[in-house]
């Protein structure tokens, strides 16, 4: 979703004849732009911190008014204090306290007007130094949206070589994971950047916004250099700017590890169907039919997945259940917000073509089937099942198409008319009864 920039302040002379007016100010359009470090880092005795910032003001046909242009400037931080913004010169002034524990500590302060506002970390060692220190130099990760939890769940790397998946660590990395839940989610088809904010290790794996999932096997150090160690976190924080990433753990073992990354927090998504750029995904040389009656679905309503306006059904559905055996399709359904969610069991009825991710409405479409490099075959779908498992030799990315979905008494009908990514028609009808619904979403 897009968001409208706050209205800021410039200031606009006037010359006459006798006397400058009083200067007219632009609030129009104008956006903060941090022209200062992200990171500002401090002794044990602290001091006097400052943050410099420009109000730049867009191409536009500007509204005139005299609403003062000062942005805010906040923190949580009590060990931050005498937190000034002065007009004059464009600066955020604080003071640091001095530092009397064995930890350091980093906080932020956040400057904003409206919705246009940027972040700045504050760092302070402190009496003990930590007994490692580490500087990444790749993100890597991916992010999965929103699954049965309040956040949304990013799964970030930070490590001194490109991540390859969250299976296999390259031999001679060090790697320091965390499963992060964040406020607000990517949009489909936008870069997976490593949201802005402080995030603290929580072991009750309540998978709220702020907290770093504390189960072992989601945040850990891992070093192939010492015969592929892996240690879980005791506690710990992850400070995420818009150019920086600040991590301060503690291990299991009782280590302390301080970790810092600079530049682009994008994550380097190993999830991409680099594979699919290459050659074909789909196993077909020819083209596809199916005609399945009897069969079962099982509808998941995954509601504001993709960050967007609209809300997801993900449909995944089997020719036969016992045994989990024959066509098995899968389907991620976008379908307007005003359907009623999950409490609208046929909510997702209706008739589907291709997702474009520009469109300005995402209703009743369907991205591209793709697979992902850890086999997990995502958005839309054809496959075989034999004795329990899935064949990948008979399984086809649906890539384009159409995909109508009509209710008939207590069976769904699902008519695809669809190509896979090696250029073969994928047609057919599946019915069915659901079997099953569920609700992953918790808006």
């Amino acid at each position: 979703m897009k968001k409208l920039f706050a209205v800021f302040a410039l200031l606009a002379a006037t010359l006459t004849a006798c006397e400058q007016d009083k200067p007219e100010v632009n609030t129009d359009n104008l956006k903060l732009k941090r022209t200062s470090s992200s990171v500002i880092s401090f002794g044990t005795d602290g001091g006097e911190g400052v943050i410099t910032y420009e109000l730049v003001e867009p191409e536009s046909e500007a509204t005139r008014s005299t609403a003062p242009a000062i942005p805010e400037a906040t923190t949580t931080a009590e060990w931050i204090t005498d937190l000034t913004v002065k007009k004059s010169d464009n600066k955020v002034t604080f003071n640091v306290a001095s530092n009397s524990g064995n930890n350091a500590r980093e906080a932020t302060i956040k400057v904003s007007y409206n919705d246009s506002s940027f972040l700045v970390m504050v760092m302070q060692e402190g009496r003990i130094n930590a007994d490692k220190t580490f500087t990444a130099t790749h993100v890597g990760g991916t992010y999965y949206g929103k699954l049965q939890s309040r956040g949304y769940d990013y799964f970030v790397i930070l490590s001194n070589m490109q991540p390859e998946s969250i299976t296999s660590i390259p031999f001679g990395a060090t790697e320091y994971r965390f499963d992060i839940y964040a406020e607000r989610g990517a949009q489909f088809d936008a870069a997976r950047r490593v949201p802005v904010g402080t995030y603290t290790l929580d072991h009750g794996r309540s998978g709220e916004p702020g907290t770093i999932d504390g189960y072992r096997d989601c945040s850990y150090f891992h070093d192939t250099t010492a015969g592929g160690e892996s240690i879980p976190y005791k506690s710990g924080t992850l400070t995420v700017t818009e150019d920086s990433i600040i991590a301060d753990i503690t291990l299991l073992n009782g280590e302390t590890h301080h970790v810092e990354y600079h530049g682009d927090c994008i994550m380097e998504d190993y999830t991409e169907p680099t594979y699919a750029d290459v050659y074909p995904v789909s196993q077909y040389t020819s083209d596809i039919t199916f005609d399945v009656k009897g069969g079962e679905l099982m509808p998941i309503f995954r509601g504001n997945w993709y960050d967007s306006e609209s809300d997801v059904w993900f449909v995944h559905m089997i020719e036969q259940r016992n045994g989990f055996m024959g066509v098995y399709l899968l389907f991620d359904f976008l379908v307007p917000r005003s359907n009623g969610g999950y409490a609208n069991k046929d909510g997702f009825v209706g008739e589907y073509t291709l997702l474009d991710p520009s469109a300005e409405s995402w209703d009743y479409t369907f991205p591209a089937g793709r697979l992902r490099d850890d086999s997990m075959q995502l958005h839309a779908w054809y496959a075989k099942c034999e004795n329990g498992q899935l064949d990948m030799s008979k399984a086809a990315p649906v890539t384009d198409g159409t995909i109508k979905v009509e209710k008939d008494g207590n069976e769904y009908v699902l008519t695809v008319n669809g190509k896979d990514d090696n250029g073969n028609n994928i047609k057919g009808t599946f019915r069915g009864v659901a079997n099953t619904f569920d609700n992953q979403a918790h808006d």
